[in-house]
């Protein structure tokens, strides 16, 4: 038993031993650098993109978008090419007059259009 303490004390103070932090990986280091690139751009750059969107093409960019460059180069490089939906497209159209739907939380409820039915109960699980 006696034995058994001394390695776990052993082991318990080579933990403690280890450094606080570690060496940071390339994508911690590249992260910091594009969080803190944001920081200092002026507020008229952020208000031109979000700044999960900055982030995401700031790392893939390794981490070395310029405050004063980033958000013309991003403007350019971030536009959606995906072609907007048609009227519904996204949407079954409900029965003239609205209709019933059963909610995924088991309420039942009538609506006189399908959009935002059941939002405050988890969403639609069938319609009737």
């Amino acid at each position: 038993m006696r034995l058994h303490a001394i390695f776990a004390a052993a082991a318990l103070a080579a933990a403690f031993a280890l450094p606080a932090s570690a060496a940071d990986t390339a994508q911690q280091t590249a992260m910091k650098s594009c969080a803190a690139t944001w920081k200092t751009m002026p507020a008229a750059d952020k208000a031109k993109t979000k700044y999960q969107t900055y982030m995401g093409s700031c790392m893939k960019d390794g981490g070395k978008a310029q405050a004063a460059s980033s958000s013309s180069s991003m403007s350019s490089s971030m536009s959606m090419s995906a072609k907007p939906a048609t009227a519904g497209s996204m949407q079954m159209a409900a029965p003239a007059g609205g209709g019933s739907a059963k909610c995924k939380d088991g309420t039942t409820v009538t609506y006189k259009h399908r959009q935002g039915t059941c939002s405050g109960h988890g969403g639609v699980a069938t319609w009737m």
